[in-house]
């Protein structure tokens, strides 16, 4: 049984008020202040600063906030063990992941498996941060992640690719990365794996993102590629997702000066979820699925 102090905690952390929090958890606020100090005074640190005016959780209010929350899901994980209840796998894929490469492995395991199957798309930093507060079980990412908190697998490597329409004028020749920059830059928004990737590799050249005339941030990969063949923007995308305009001749891929990236694509859980092994076995059953398509 979780410690009612701790679920407090995390009350008074995601209403960022101890008032709030009383309110929600129908317990006095002397009962809340009570709580977070036995908290701290058990932990030997303190978690909050400044409670009653600007809220801020110290390091240690942040670390204990994330062991928390996986305490409470996995408490919920096994009481729905023990009573027999049958909960949903809730599976996380970011953007690029779940339009052009899950659909063809995940198909068959969603339509014939037993258990119910939620599917969440969104960016690698937001997926991440839903699986430390127990909104969704495992996700499949291309970005970032604590290797110490989290189990990984990996799921595919990708080469990443700079493509613009046809006929641009840097097509068909060897260009170097200053050529780039007077062209519009098609980018996914902050937290996107794809744009991690392409910041990571300027922070070991002499550029970032503000080097270029213009930059356009668009959630959507479809509508990065569709602007793409209408002007002379460019986007640095995997190879994956442009497969089909790459062979149709819609786009091409430019030819950039010392260039070459593959990257991992990774599927994820907590290392210490209880279900961790049946997460585990799920990937496996996709990969096999995958192996026999090939």
């Amino acid at each position: 049984m979780i410690d009612m102090k701790l679920k407090t905690f995390v009350e008074v952390v995601e209403c960022k008020s101890y008032t709030q929090a009383a309110l929600h958890l129908h317990l006095t606020q002397p009962a809340i202040t009570q709580h977070i100090k036995q908290l701290e005074n058990h932990y030997q640190h303190k978690l909050i600063e400044n409670p009653h005016k600007e809220f801020r959780l110290t390091e240690a209010g942040h670390q204990l906030y994330e062991y928390a929350k996986i305490q409470i899901h996995n408490e919920e994980i096994f009481e729905s063990q023990l009573y027999k209840m049958t909960i949903p796998l809730t599976l996380g894929a970011t953007l690029s992941i779940a339009d052009y490469y899950l659909p063809q492995i995940l198909s068959h395991y969603v339509t014939t498996s037993s258990r119910r199957c939620q599917i969440y798309v969104h960016n690698t930093h937001t997926l991440v941060q839903k699986i430390i507060d127990g909104e969704i079980d495992c996700a499949f990412v291309e970005g970032q992640f604590d290797l110490q908190l989290f189990e990984y697998h990996l799921f595919k490597n990708e080469k990443f690719i700079l493509v613009a329409k046809k006929d641009h004028p840097l097509a068909h020749q060897h260009i170097t990365f200053q050529q780039l920059l007077s062209f519009p830059l098609f980018i996914r928004e902050k937290g996107s794996g794809t744009r991690a990737i392409l910041e990571n590799y300027l922070i070991q050249s002499i550029y970032d993102l503000s080097s270029f005339e213009k930059i356009i941030e668009i959630q959507s990969m479809t509508m990065i590629k569709k602007m793409i063949m209408q002007t002379f923007g460019i986007s640095f995308l995997y190879e994956g997702v442009v497969s089909d305009e790459l062979k149709s001749g819609e786009l091409i891929q430019l030819d950039l000066e010392n260039f070459e990236l593959t990257r991992p694509m990774h599927f994820i859980y907590l290392r210490h979820n209880l279900n961790k092994q049946y997460y585990l076995e799920f990937f496996e059953k996709l990969m096999s699925i995958t192996y026999k398509n090939r």
